[in-house]
């Protein structure tokens, strides 16, 4: 008889790749921030037995908000020098109706703005960092149809480090967190970080207690 006839099947959770085990695992997990762990994560990120996610990062409002405001402020030159030189221009052309030209147009470049922000705003809220217990996985979005992912190891992680320059991230604290890799020269770099010496403290813990989990298997095996 094949040995292998009496082996029962593989249960559904034992499959990592399933997705009402990841949902099942998801649940009641506190994130460091406070926040509930989502139902659903992206597809490269795959717990495995003992793994868990220890935060999400997304990027601080303030890049966001700055956005916005170039943008307003890019519309309101345009009003002041629509109202400056489209009288100058409409007699020149002899064009009536210059209210409606001017009000028509600031319209149109209204739209225009509100759309391109909404977009801009999808973007911006895509980028993220996932950090488990084991890896860092990367979600870049440079548009709306380019997406890289990446995943780092805890195991490969050289280095972390933070740069706040000026006064503004400062104040309200936020920055670039940098992510070195063993062996490599390319950084994970994630932009508008909020709270960055606090998440670089913490995937620093995390890559400290993975690699003493590492040594412990290896004297255990020894």
């Amino acid at each position: 008889m094949n040995p292998t006839q009496n082996q029962a099947p593989p249960s559904p959770a034992d499959d990592p790749f399933n997705e009402s085990v990841q949902a099942e695992r998801a649940k009641n997990i506190t994130m460091m921030n406070g926040e509930k762990l989502p139902q659903k994560l992206h597809p490269m990120v795959v717990l495995q037995k003992g793994e868990r996610i220890v935060a999400i990062l997304k990027r601080h409002p303030i890049g966001i908000i700055s956005l916005y405001f170039s943008g307003f402020v890019a519309l309101a030159i345009l009003a002041a020098l629509a109202f400056f030189l489209l009288p100058n221009a409409a007699a020149q052309y002899s064009i009536t109706d210059i209210n409606g030209l001017v009000y028509g147009g600031l319209g149109g470049l209204l739209i225009l703005l509100v759309l391109i922000l909404g977009v801009a705003t999808v973007i911006y809220w895509q980028n993220q960092w996932i950090v488990t217990t084991d890896s860092i996985t990367q979600i870049t979005q440079t548009s709306l149809f380019d997406r890289q992912v990446a995943q780092l190891s805890m195991d490969n992680l050289e280095d972390v480090t933070v740069d706040q320059n000026g006064i503004l991230p400062h104040i309200f604290n936020y920055g670039s967190l940098k992510v070195e890799t063993a062996g490599e020269r390319s950084k994970f770099v994630f932009q508008y970080c909020p709270s960055p010496n606090d998440y670089a403290r913490k995937i620093l813990e995390i890559h400290e207690a993975f690699l003493e989990e590492r040594r412990n298997i290896q004297n255990r095996n020894a």
